[in-house]
């Protein structure tokens, strides 16, 4: 079932604090309401008691969709670094794996780290497309258009609901102005040949993206990193 705490929170405009009912998680199969608020922005909104300003509060959030057993863990990197996220979230799910009756299975847990990222993994998974496979589309894409798409300034996001029977469409997003600057399409026979990639070799793909969190831009920036670390070190 879906879950709400109490925080005292302050106005980012007036600085006035009040209570406010946060959700720290939702189940959309109990109330389908809570996923409409999240795709139209509207979820863990508060409009201020005193100048009537209406602002987000990003906090961890647990998403659950049991009939498509999906399960996304949204931790918000506003506040810690990402190691520490990742370090919280391994040790959340070693203490599920401890809590589970012997012999089960544990669900698969997926990690994202904003709210775009969030949304958009949802339509992917119940558009019954895989992640490793869309994110790796995406990683070839910027490696092969490095002035156009940099990845550290630049973000793709598949666009399922306009995606046609042709083409999948990626939208381009400037992360500094957070606009979307122009759309990238993909052909759906490109992409059903990456998938047979990944049905015949995903050892491949897990050890580009090992999980939990998935992203092809994350993976892009750390090869950078390595690749000046090592120019450094000649």
């Amino acid at each position: 079932m879906s879950a709400q705490k109490t925080y005292s929170i302050r106005c980012p405009q007036c600085n006035h604090t009040q209570n406010a009912e946060l959700y720290e998680s939702i189940n959309v199969a109990q109330q389908p309401e809570l996923k409409k608020a999240l795709f139209e922005n509207r979820l863990n909104r508060v409009v201020c008691e005193a100048c009537k300003a209406s602002f987000r509060l990003d906090k961890p959030l647990l998403y659950h969709d049991p009939d498509r057993n999906i399960l996304i863990h949204w931790m918000p990197d506003n506040a810690v670094s990402r190691d520490e996220i990742l370090d919280e979230f391994d040790k959340s799910m070693e203490e599920l794996r401890a809590a589970l009756p012997e012999g089960m299975e544990p669900p698969r847990v997926r990690l994202v780290f904003d709210r775009v990222e969030l949304v958009e993994l949802i339509f992917i998974i119940e558009a019954g497309m895989d992640e490793r496979v869309v994110e790796y589309i995406k990683y070839t894409v910027h490696a092969q258009n490095p002035s156009r798409l940099p990845p550290a300034k630049k973000q793709l996001l598949l666009n399922v609901q306009d995606s046609t029977a042709d083409d999948l469409l990626f939208a381009i997003r400037d992360l500094e102005t957070a606009e979307l600057e122009d759309i990238l399409r993909y052909p759906r026979e490109a992409y059903r040949g990456v998938q047979k990639m990944y049905r015949d070799n995903p050892s491949e793909f897990e050890e580009l993206f090992p999980g939990p969190y998935i992203n092809a831009r994350t993976t892009l920036l750390a090869e950078e990193v390595e690749d000046s670390e090592g120019e450094d070190t000649q």
